[in-house]
């Protein structure tokens, strides 16, 4: 669907835009529309035929039938001009309200219209404006890394992505020879070359796994023949919903990154286009204690992740504030490393920074000062972490003595025959038409208080280039807008969006025509499968391991028939529960943030900051 630049002008191709346009159109026109016009001569025509030869013939047999005799002339007269007026009555009231249906309708249509437009065109603009703030060398890379992103990667392009980040223009040459094999179906060549070019293939890996580790297996499966798919989907950036909540919570957008508000688009764009994810919940029918004591640990371990998600938002904003400081040894590409990793060398620059002791006043100071503030209040965010903690145990602990009542053994014959207990129902993500129009609405009014265009410039605000602080208080508005929609408070809601793949939005394209974008949206986001096997053993998992509940035979037997859950796996699980009983329950501990957070370097950090900042 997208005009490659080696393919760029096919008439198949052109067809091919005009039915998505038009598709497109007549999405944007089904969704908009609430009401459909009857002509007004039919109208007319109706109420003249009620009013005459209707009225008579109903008038003279009822008559006829009621007093054995025909009505005189002035009863019909009456009734007649009764049905007249009536009818022009209510068709004054039909056309009034027709009027302002069709008027409503029409300004849905715009505003939609206008969303589906527009969404694209601001995610193009924050991505650009986000790579622009990188220095040159995170620019190329990060730039091959959407090249390769792309589904219908021609070859030429697909060699520029390869030596852009490899810096190897011969292995750049041999990838573009794998794509233009794999294309016409020569496996067997496919594999010569993969094995003729393994030397110069790991070497790079081994680069972009220091460099950029988010595109290392990207790069693996391009320099080995494999291309993504529309069904396999797009996975989205981990945690980013957790640090948009976090960051809205606490009213603080500064430690959220451009990329997570870059997610949020994607995502309301699909769900604008008719996006539907599956996803699988379980509840407790049967005691309220039980029942309480099962959502109470779900609501902390919500409190307890988001928790996490600031002090993960907050370190990696201070390793973002440190790439960008002179002498901190911190580098950009270091922030797309793991959090306890980034976390280490965060504490190395600081260390290197105080211990150059920057005089007093001076610029190097002043930005030591912000760095150590910064350091306060990850201090303080990481004692919310631990309170949230605290409370995530006491609900398991309070959970561990209501468990005991759930057990097979210790349930009565009536209440096994009233079906309570463990229920796992089906759910959906997915916004009605109704909801849609009143997000498009709802988007537009904050576009226009914003003030936001776009132009050859990109994205502006007030003829000024928009910068990465309003880029992330307008995620925080668009996540306002989306929680009005979604309970985004629960955990299942969380781990659903998080587990589902992103659809491939690659064949949108600058300048293309509303329409267009309604008509391509629509159509890949029901390309993406969604595996709902894996999600239900997750699900099995979180039961057996956290809540300690049996997974019977019955449970594991609907989660293979239905859901196409590993049964070996369910099996596995299910001979876990109770190889912990006598010990407490305990949340998983991230024993390697944890051990990072707790390190003594911070409270020298914290000490001399008091001094410094005093």
């Amino acid at each position: 669907m997208r005009q490659s630049t080696e393919t760029a002008g096919r008439p198949d191709e052109d067809s091919g835009s005009l039915q998505i346009e038009t598709e497109g159109r007549g999405r944007i026109a089904e969704i908009s529309a609430s009401a459909r016009r009857v002509p007004w001569f039919w109208n007319l025509l109706q109420v003249l035929w009620v009013a005459g030869p209707a009225t008579f013939l109903a008038m003279q047999g009822g008559y006829w039938l009621g007093f054995g005799e025909f009505a005189p002339a002035r009863n019909v007269i009456y009734f007649a001009f009764f049905t007249l007026f009536l009818g022009v009555i209510a068709l004054g009231s039909k056309f009034v309200s027709v009027a302002i249906t069709e008027r409503r309708a029409e300004e849905a249509a715009q505003a939609l219209r206008r969303t589906i437009d527009w969404l694209p065109e601001l995610l193009f603009a924050i991505r650009d404006a986000d790579l622009a703030a990188d220095s040159t060398e995170d620019r190329r890379r990060r730039a091959a890394g959407a090249l390769l992103q792309e589904l219908d990667l021609g070859p030429e392009t697909l060699a520029l992505a390869v030596r852009e980040l490899s810096g190897d223009i011969g292995l750049a040459q041999i990838a573009q020879q794998i794509e233009v094999y794999r294309r016409v179906g020569l496996h067997s060549r496919v594999r010569d070359l993969v094995e003729a070019s393994t030397e110069a293939r790991l070497a790079a890996l081994e680069r972009a796994h220091a460099e950029v580790p988010e595109l290392a297996d990207l790069l693996r499966e391009r320099l080995s023949g494999r291309a993504p798919s529309q069904g396999s989907g797009i996975p989205r950036r981990e945690g980013f919903l957790q640090r948009l909540l976090a960051a809205a919570e606490q009213d603080d957008p500064g430690a959220l990154p451009v990329a997570d508000v870059q997610e949020l688009l994607v995502l309301l764009f699909e769900l604008v286009n008719g996006r539907e994810i599956r996803y699988l919940r379980f509840s407790w029918k049967g005691s309220w204690n039980v029942a309480r004591a099962l959502s109470e640990v779900e609501i902390k371990r919500t409190r307890h992740r988001l928790a996490q998600a600031r002090v993960d938002s907050r370190l990696r904003g201070l390793a973002r504030l440190l790439a960008g400081t002179p002498g901190s040894g911190l580098r950009h590409g270091d922030l797309s490393l793991d959090t306890v990793t980034l976390g280490q060398r965060v504490l190395l620059a600081l260390e290197t920074l105080v211990a150059a002791r920057p005089r007093p006043g001076s610029a190097a100071a002043k930005r030591l000062a912000r760095l150590l503030h910064e350091v306060h209040r990850l201090h303080e965010d990481h004692a919310r972490w631990l309170k949230a903690g605290q409370a995530f145990d006491t609900a398991l602990a309070y959970w561990e003595r209501m468990h005991q009542r759930v057990q097979p053994e210790r349930r009565r014959w009536w209440q096994r025959l009233r079906g309570r207990g463990l229920q796992i129902q089906e759910d959906v993500i997915d916004f009605s038409n109704e909801r849609k129009l009143a997000f498009a609405r709802e988007f537009c009014r904050v576009m226009d208080e914003a003030g936001i265009q776009f132009d050859e410039r990109g994205l502006q605000v007030g003829g000024q280039a928009v910068d990465r602080g309003e880029i992330r208080r307008l995620g925080l508005h668009l996540l306002t807008l989306l929680q009005e929609s979604l309970d985004l408070s629960d955990l299942a809601i969380q781990r659903a969006i998080q587990a589902a793949p992103a659809a491939w939005l690659g064949g949108l394209q600058a300048g293309m025509t509303a329409d267009g974008k309604a008509g391509l949206g629509a159509a890949v986001v029901k390309e993406v499968r969604q595996d709902l096997g894996r999600m239900a053993e997750r699900l099995a998992a979180q039961l057996a391991t956290l809540y300690q509940l049996p997974l019977s035979e019955a449970l594991r037997q609907r989660l293979v028939e239905r859901y196409g859950a590993n049964p070996e796996r369910l099996e596995m699980l299910a001979s876990r529960v109770g190889e912990g009983s006598g010990q407490p329950l305990r949340r998983a501990q991230p024993s390697g943030r944890e051990a990072l957070m707790r390190d003594p370097r911070w409270a020298l950090l914290l000490k001399f900051g008091d001094r410094y900042l005093d």
